[in-house]
């Protein structure tokens, strides 16, 4: 992983209450101004820190966020998945406003995000897109008083909320509110801090996102073949298994193809989770960990009345531990997945219908856990055998793959 940095800056309202926050790009955290050289490859980068590396949740929770756009987002992809609800998009000051500008900033009010005039400065010709705005932000050191009297007056036709930027102290954040300014930001009320974050690497991504697809409970023969085939250590496991003495083979199999038919696509799933895990840690404590946790919940389908589920349960095991794994939280590793709500409902809040699975493999991991006996199916000692049951086939498993990779 590496670190990455937000900055953000409170903006209030005339009752000194945050309303939301700017987000601001920042290269370290002791970095106090933005140093930007390319500004969409800044706004890029703010983006996926802001939404995906750190999380909405954790920069801003309930506010507002304020996120500064240049001509070359307007229409990026990107903002397909922001939440407009949320999101307020500033219209940066240098873009120069044409037609192409003023239809993408429609259709962003259309899907419902509030637009911002960012350091704006009255130009008769803008005056469709400060229709569409609902918020002018208006730079004070730009104007003298009669200057921003002025602008006040100019802009009033058009019914916009006005921010007070750069509000540097209390003489300026009295004349603002009496000019009728409804939100203010600036050194005064509060100086931005950063946020640091991790974000995760390439191969973080990739581990992921191959789980994702392998716990597909629709993903065919052919393409599990071709997931297993695009990491090579993967495919050696799988077709070790197929060849395992135990099968007794008239003639070995060679194909992925012919291994994922004998060995079935539930199977193969499991193995080549537990397998790339293998292959992207050395951690072996962590990873025993999570294999244990990924049979016992596994094992816990069939007396949860549930036995043909036993793989979506094997799926959640392996998930509630990962974060240990990799050292990621586990919100983080969620938002690389596309997982169901009753799975993530168990694995970030231990409740919902498959609540219970969790709560149970920890009660056998931390002594000072109680089991939870009002939502467990089984009893203790039951549920203690089968948790034994699951530390031996990590074992197995575990000495199988070192013998692998000695081999």
């Amino acid at each position: 992983m590496q670190p990455i940095f937000v900055g953000r800056q409170p903006i209030f309202d005339g009752d000194e209450s945050i309303i939301g926050f700017e987000l601001l790009f920042r290269a370290g955290a002791s970095d106090s101004r933005a140093n930007v050289v390319d500004g969409d490859l800044a706004t890029s980068d703010l983006l996926h820190s802001a939404f995906i590396d750190i999380g909405m949740e954790n920069l801003v929770g309930e506010h507002l966020a304020f996120v500064n756009l240049p001509r070359g987002f307007l229409e990026h992809e990107v903002l397909q998945s922001l939440p407009p609800e949320q999101v307020v998009l500033e219209i940066l000051e240098d873009i120069v406003v044409d037609d192409e500008v003023i239809a993408a900033v429609r259709r962003l009010k259309e899907r419902g995000f509030r637009i911002a005039l960012d350091d704006y400065q009255f130009r008769e010709q803008d005056s469709p897109l400060i229709e569409l705005a609902d918020i002018v932000k208006l730079d004070l050191l730009a104007f003298d008083g009669d200057g921003l009297r002025a602008e006040i007056e100019r802009l009033r036709p058009f019914n916009v909320e006005l921010l007070a930027e750069k509000v540097e102290d209390s003489a300026t954040y009295e004349t603002c509110r009496k000019l009728g300014f409804l939100y203010y930001q600036g050194f005064f009320l509060s100086y931005p801090n950063v946020v640091e974050g991790q974000r995760l690497e390439q191969l973080e991504v990739g581990l992921l996102h191959l789980i994702e697809r392998l716990q597909d409970p629709d993903i065919t023969v052919d393409a599990l073949a071709e997931e297993i085939t695009a990491h090579p250590d993967l495919a050696i496991h799988v077709l070790r298994q197929a060849n395992s003495p135990m099968l007794r083979r008239r003639r070995p199999i060679e194909t992925l193809r012919e291994a994922i038919v004998l060995l079935g696509t539930a199977r193969i799933r499991s193995l080549a989770m537990i397998a790339a895990l293998h292959t992207s840690t050395p951690q072996r404590q962590g990873l025993e960990q999570v294999m244990i946790r990924a049979r016992m919940a596994a094992l816990l389908a069939a007396p949860s009345g549930v036995p043909n589920e036993a793989e979506r349960y094997f799926t959640l095991g392996l998930l509630s531990g990962l974060d240990r794994v990799l050292g990621i939280p586990l919100h983080r590793v969620l938002n690389e997945l596309n997982l169901s709500p009753a799975v993530e409902e168990a694995l970030l809040e231990q409740s919902g219908e498959l609540g219970a699975v969790p709560r149970i493999i920890e009660s056998f991991e931390d002594p000072d856990r109680r089991f939870p006996f009002e939502v467990s199916p089984i009893s203790p000692q039951v549920a203690g055998r089968l948790y034994l049951e699951a530390v031996r086939w990590t074992e197995g498993m575990l000495a199988e793959m070192q013998g692998e990779s000695s081999a």
